[in-house]
């Protein structure tokens, strides 16, 4: 929860005063109402029929759509109350307040050009009309012309003294141009005369807030507590500023307040209960929350909560217990599905993943349209690779809940993952216009639109993302990372230090600017830079790592050296320093130094990775590959998560010849890891290589057969190279132009196919084939038969 920015707050109540429609169709009122209660659960199917039959009551209804739209909108279901305007202006031509109204929705979605002409129309019909005036200054606001919308805002006013939709966006361009005392005067009297608007209220709260007037803002936030004290939502607005200001025994006063007050209520307590886990502790918060579930043990969402408390603190059985008590009670089997769901997510995350993929197939048999479980199945499917499968069931959840923000995130990263920009970007689109605060979509948005070369698109949805958030770090940082890669060094550093200057006591601003720096070859004022960061950050690891390498560019390793040995005095258990500090001595032959520093990182931190891979390269450099070996199983043993360290090993192993004690290495891997399409891929494909037998070769592609329902072209390659061993040369075939299909580049591919074609007697292509992925110089298994090969077809060509 927190506070609107102004212009979001501007646009939310623009308009809002435009319709009072009446209730003169009870029936039609009551299919909106069950719609509304539809959807708030989570039912959008259900919702969705709700709505369409409060339409069919009377169609020719403009008022019954105008009603309905409203409360789409209210719902937060935008798309679907722009589809309600357009309707209304479909079924009349002279339709001013649907355009206005979805004037207002493109505004929001930065669509500027389709509100302009939504203004343009609506006041090409009613020249006069104040609301359109109001929009059309909104346009011209957000087009950078703030002197033209001033002269609309303040016509509006003329014709029309207490208008509050120009009244606001008066205040908007006040604050835009700097003037905020005249933006405060302005909603101070407008509230005087909407003593009962809240958007206008919400407003001079931002405005108080970026002034940093903490006890007005509390004032105006206590304020709406007591205009709607039955609105949670006012209350929990008034705790988080509280708690953004340092007040959090007030804030659990007004959480506590509100409890009491309204005693019904769960979204209160389950606000308290919030509040006490993140500011206290998990067992606080589960001490105050099991005398609630004693007094309403019904209340699923403080059940919920209950199970997510005891995940919190790593109770996986308390916390499987809990969702399991709740799938046994729930009569109404709603709760019960989510609950399961959950039960799914908790085996995943505690590594049962076999249970947890039984558990969602019982679900969906129980229930075959269950969005949530269809959502986690995609999830699952992603996660295996399986990318067909994952956008299939993502589009089936889409297909019922159209707004479903996260199915749309996980959309948009599986056609990633497929190459499929176009659509990714149509999704993130889709999710800009949904939630216009939502920056990380937003500037996923934006780096899709540079890689396609849309770069006024995206300065466009950069300039939208400052608008609602001119202070936003996420943004600032997204800029110089555009810069950045485009080596433009100047505007880089200019961002960097804007960073700066709004977030002096960050580390982030001065990082930034070193890395400017340095990439323009400045490295003293870029070490200068570094040492600010550390200053303000002293454990972060990314300046002192860029620092090191500063003085190792200078040529300056004793530097790089005594600035480590100085970190490491002020922090001995500095374990990244440690690591570092091995690195340097590595770069200066110092193996026997290298070691001990990376030694003392291991025994601050035997669960990193990275030194154990440190000191095997350390000992190989040293021709003790025994030693590596040692180190990389020490790691093995010690480590959380020793994937890499294995397939290090498997390297050694496989340097030395020792092909059996690779596979049964990556046996062990396939044991440990039974989810991982790439650690099974490597287990087939090594085995397809130097399978000792027929058997092992059976083995081999009986293992490789869910890497055949894959997107990914080297999983294809490694199933269809199996096969082409088999002897199975059409299905090799099908695999392979499959897999070139994705991606044509890739040389073992290109080696694959053209042995295939010289086996089926093409020779033509078998010679394309294999010229092709010579020329690609890379070193590749089968690379020597690949040579011998188009050596042999060559002499026959001549």
């Amino acid at each position: 929860m927190h506070l609107f920015p102004l212009r979001y707050v501007l646009l939310l109540c623009l308009g809002s005063h435009l319709i009072a429609c009446d209730n003169s169709n009870e029936q039609q009122a009551k299919f909106i109402e069950e719609g509304k209660r539809l959807y708030l659960a989570g039912e959008y199917k259900d919702a969705r029929i709700a709505f369409d039959n409060a339409l069919a009551v009377d169609p020719e209804d403009i008022q019954g759509r105008y009603r309905l739209a409203e409360e789409l909108g209210q719902l937060g279901d935008i798309q679907d109350a722009a589809k309600q305007y357009q309707a209304i202006i479909n079924q009349d031509a002279k339709q001013v307040i649907a355009r206005i109204k979805l004037g207002h929705i493109y505004l929001l979605a930065s669509k500027i050009a389709d509100a302009e002409k939504m203004a343009d129309d609506a006041l090409a019909i009613d020249a006069e009309n104040v609301d359109a005036m109001v929009l059309m200054g909104g346009v011209l606001a957000a087009k950078n012309n703030s002197d033209a919308a001033f002269v609309k805002a303040e016509a509006a006013l003329r014709k029309k003294p207490d208008d509050l939709g120009a009244t606001l966006l008066l205040v908007s361009l006040n604050v835009r141009t700097n003037k905020p005392d005249k933006a405060v005067a302005l909603l101070q009297g407008a509230i005087k005369k909407h003593e009962g608007n809240i958007a206008a209220r919400l407003m001079l709260v931002n405005l108080y807030s970026q002034r940093h007037e903490v006890e007005k803002a509390e004032a105006a936030l206590a304020e709406l507590v007591k205009i709607e004290p039955k609105n949670v939502d006012h209350r929990e607005r008034l705790a988080v500023f509280l708690m953004n200001n340092n007040q959090d025994d007030q804030a659990e006063t007004v959480l506590r307040t509100a409890v009491a007050d309204l005693p019904d209520d769960g979204q209160a307590k389950l606000l308290l209960v919030k509040f006490l886990a993140s500011k206290k502790a998990p067992e606080v918060a589960i001490a105050e929350l099991l005398p609630m579930l004693e007094r309403q043990p019904a209340n699923y969402e403080l059940r919920f909560k209950l199970a997510e408390l005891f995940l919190a603190q790593k109770k996986t059985e308390e916390a499987e217990k809990t969702l399991k008590e709740i799938v046994g009670e729930d009569k109404q089997a709603l709760q019960s599905v989510k609950a399961r769901n959950q039960l799914v997510r908790l085996y995943r995350a505690s590594g049962r993943v076999s249970e947890a993929k039984a558990l969602l197939k019982d679900i969906l048999e129980d229930n075959p349209g269950e969005v949530a479980a269809i959502a986690l199945r995609g999830e699952m499917a992603l996660a295996d690779h399986q990318v067909s499968e994952a956008i299939a069931d993502f589009r089936a959840v889409l297909a019922e809940q159209p707004n479903n923000i996260t199915a749309l995130k996980l959309l948009s990263a599986a056609h990633l993952i497929n190459k499929d920009a176009v659509l990714a970007r149509e999704n993130l689109e889709k999710i800009v216009v949904l939630a216009p605060a939502d920056e990380t979509a937003r500037l996923d948005l934006v780096n899709l639109l540079i890689q396609a070369g849309a770069k006024e698109q995206a300065a466009e949805q950069l300039n939208t993302l400052f608008k609602l958030n001119p202070n936003s770090k996420k943004g600032m940082e997204a800029v110089f990372k555009l810069y950045a890669a485009q080596k433009q060094w100047e505007p880089a550093l200019q961002t960097a230090q804007q960073l700066e200057r709004f977030y002096p006591d960050d580390a982030e601003g001065y990082y930034l600017s070193g890395l400017a720096y340095q990439g323009a070859g400045k490295l003293e004022q870029s070490t200068a830079r570094f040492e600010q960061a550390m200053q303000k950050q002293p454990q972060a690891m990314e300046p002192l790592s860029q620092l090191v390498k500063n003085y190792l560019l200078l040529k300056k390793p004793d530097e790089a050296i005594k600035k480590l040995q100085d970190v490491l005095k002020n922090q001995p258990n500095n374990f990244f320093a440690y690591n570092l500090l091995g690195e340097v001595y590595s770069r200066r032959n110092k193996y026997d130094d290298a070691i001990n520093a990376y030694q003392q990182a291991i025994s601050i931190k035997p669960s990193w990775s990275v030194p154990y891979r440190n000191i095997a390269l350390s000992r190989i450099m040293q021709k003790q590959p025994g030693d590596a070996v040692a180190v990389l199983r020490k790691g093995i043993d010690n480590v959380s998560e020793p994937m890499e360290l294995m397939t290090d090993l498997a390297t050694l192993y496989h340097q030395d010849g020792e092909h059996q004690k690779v596979i049964a290495l990556y046996e062990e891997m396939h044991k440990k890891y039974p989810d991982s399409l790439n650690v099974l891929n490597n287990l087939s494909s090594y085995l397809a290589d130097y399978a000792d037998s027929p058997e092992a070769l059976t083995h081999a592609a009986k293992l490789a057969e869910p890497l055949a329902n894959t997107d990914d072209a080297y999983l294809l390659d490694t199933v269809a190279w199996i096969a082409y061993k088999q002897g199975d040369y059409e299905k090799s075939k099908q695999l392979l132009l499959k897999a070139m299909a994705l991606n044509p580049d890739i040389a073992v591919s290109l080696y694959h196919l053209g042995m295939l074609y010289f086996k089926q007697g093409d020779k033509s292509n078998a010679l394309s084939y294999l010229q092709k992925a010579i020329d690609k110089k890379e070193d590749f298994n089968g690379l020597a038969e690949a040579k011998e090969t188009l050596k042999a077809l060559e002499k026959v060509a001549q």
